[in-house]
């Protein structure tokens, strides 16, 4: 390819929030739904069926409900609560590959090949476009993932709005009260279990990029050797969150609720169109294997000329194939009635809101 990694038709926008979740999403493990199972977070069995999976929760005990005296008084009481796996967010993706258009091309545009899982006949031609269109299909389940998340409050502000840290620009302070400190500071006040995980882009992601370059300043503290995170870089992030806000999420308590449509007996030959599950990048993985993820794949063969939209315009369409790829999905976020009301961390789902900036404090007072 002339332009190798930086080819602009397959180069796919960074999605870091998509790809943090897919690499560390929670699993429900349900080993027996009627002799079914299901694996991940997902509400289809691998068998193909389709399931309503609820799960329960109980809230732990507060130090204010444990008694002082011997007796035998009944302290306290539990009651479940119940939440429900919901897919309620769609994209779809189809597009129409002619004979014309492939008859003006080399032999290799007809190639004959397979993809999907099970095996489903193809044209090269038909692939090569295909992969042209998962950025636009990657970037748009990124984006409604983004717009769907719901920040609970964060213990040490008591709000659910973003708290402001700033990356000192004044390299002499030795500021344990602000920047990634106080992020590290915040998830083990808000009691996360494991390494943060932070989703973000602006000045952020250049504070990344700058940490290599980074010594021992000289009020004592090393910045580029802080550590104990693990950083997603999404361009998106700035447009959803707000302009140089990040999302800090505790592993485990967000996760991507998939659901596979076109497995088990819902695959192979039906009518004129092959069904299957298709592997997509969600990642250019330029840098080594990427992130892959499963989407539906329907390709529908078209054996007479029809009017159709082209990406253009309405015209009359030849003979061919229409592919179409499409994922039905949703959030899953720790509940943020987790907590019982009186405890510590009543209103907290895991999730917290920054903005961050990158000023000088204390600022110098200008000489006159």
């Amino acid at each position: 390819m002339l332009l190798e990694q930086n080819y602009t038709g397959i180069k796919i926008t960074p999605s870091g929030f998509l790809k943090m979740l897919i690499q560390n999403n929670p699993s429900i493990n349900i080993s027996s739904i009627n002799g079914d199972s299901i694996n991940g977070l997902k509400t289809s069995t691998a068998s193909g069926q389709i399931r309503e999976v609820k799960y329960k929760y109980l809230p732990r005990i507060t130090p204010y409900q444990i008694a002082d005296e011997d007796n035998c008084d009944n302290d306290f009481g539990f009651q479940y609560s119940e939440g429900t796996l919901e897919t309620p967010l769609f994209s779809k993706a189809g597009f129409q590959v002619e004979w014309d258009f492939i008859e003006r091309y080399e032999a290799e545009a007809a190639r004959a090949v397979q993809m999907g899982n099970p095996s489903t006949p193809a044209l090269q031609e038909m692939v090569d476009q295909l992969m042209h269109v998962v950025n636009g299909m990657v970037n748009n389940v990124n984006g409604k993932l983004l717009g769907a998340l719901s920040f609970g409050l964060n213990a040490s502000t008591g709000l659910s709005t973003a708290k402001t840290i700033n990356i000192n620009k004044d390299g002499s302070v030795y500021d344990l009260s602000d920047g990634i400190t106080e992020i590290l500071s915040d998830a083990a006040f808000n009691e996360f279990g494991g390494s943060p995980m932070i989703v973000g882009a602006g000045l952020m992601n250049k504070f990344e990029l700058s940490k290599a370059a980074t010594g021992l300043n000289s009020g004592g503290l090393n910045r580029g050797a802080q550590a104990g995170y693990d950083f997603n870089y999404d361009i998106i992030a700035d447009t959803v969150l707000g302009a140089n806000h990040i999302g800090v999420f505790s592993p485990k308590t967000v996760g991507f609720v998939d659901v596979d449509k076109y497995i088990g007996w819902k695959t192979g030959k039906f009518g004129s169109s092959w069904f299957a599950q298709i592997m997509l990048p969600v990642e250019s993985g330029v840098e080594g294997s990427p992130v892959m993820m499963p989407f539906n794949l329907q390709i529908q063969e078209v054996d007479c000329p029809t009017e159709a939209f082209d990406g253009y315009e309405t015209r009359t369409m030849g003979r061919g194939y229409k592919i179409m790829i499409s994922k039905n999905f949703g959030l899953f976020q720790q509940p943020t009635d987790a907590y019982q009301v009186g405890d510590r961390l009543e209103g907290t789902n895991g999730s917290l809101l920054y903005e961050v900036s990158n000023d000088c404090d204390p600022c110098p007072i200008p000489t006159e």
